[in-house]
């Protein structure tokens, strides 16, 4: 198995384009890995229900 530093000369001597597949893709499999877990969904729905009871601020940028 390649080392990250054989790994990282490798990507560097691809194309832009293939650099930007690259990319893409491990963004796709870190995104996959990635689960909603209870704690984080129950905040959605607190907050959901805050905004609902008109607890909120509108945030201009």
């Amino acid at each position: 198995m390649p080392t990250l530093e054989q790994v990282e000369n490798e990507v560097a001597q691809l194309s832009k384009a293939d650099q930007q597949s690259l990319l893409d893709w491990l963004e796709n499999i870190v995104e996959d890995e990635l689960e909603f877990t209870d704690a984080f969904k129950a905040k959605i729905d607190t907050a959901k229900h805050d905004i609902a009871e008109g607890r909120g601020r509108i945030v201009q940028p």
